[in-house]
């Protein structure tokens, strides 16, 4: 009978030193980190209906960022009239349909670029409703 060698035998060696890397210095130089929620503009919003004018419909947001999407703003519009109403058309300065804001943009996309106090007009139409007739 033959005996078989023994498979993978340990072998006694001298230990592999590791060098250590040197880095070459970054050949572009990086910016500094600017937390955005810092560095973003922030704007207080008068929120008035456009038609007729009155105290009463009036919304004042603070310090909302012009990061913000217009669906936020008639989200808040909406919630102040209690959900009923719909299809609210949003200008700044003064209402015109023709140039209403897309819900889907941000403030910033819509032209509200600086900080400070921008006035909002909005319109709608009430939900209509077969209990309430």
């Amino acid at each position: 009978m033959v005996k078989k060698g023994k498979k993978g035998g340990k072998k006694k060696g001298k230990k592999k030193v590791k060098k250590v890397k040197e880095y070459d210095p970054p050949k572009y130089e990086l910016p500094e980190y600017e937390d955005p929620d810092i560095v973003t503009p922030k704007v207080n919003l008068i929120i008035k209906l456009a038609n007729p004018v009155n105290e009463v419909l009036t919304l004042r947001l603070a310090e909302i960022p012009i990061t913000t999407r217009v669906e936020y703003i008639r989200n808040k519009i909406a919630s102040m009239h209690q959900g009923a109403i719909s299809n609210i058309l949003i200008c700044r300065d003064r209402f015109n349909p023709e140039e209403a804001f897309d819900s889907t943009k941000t403030l910033e996309k819509c032209g509200v670029i600086s900080e400070g106090e921008v006035k909002l007009f909005y319109d709608f139409k009430p939900v209509t409703n077969p209990l309430l007739v």
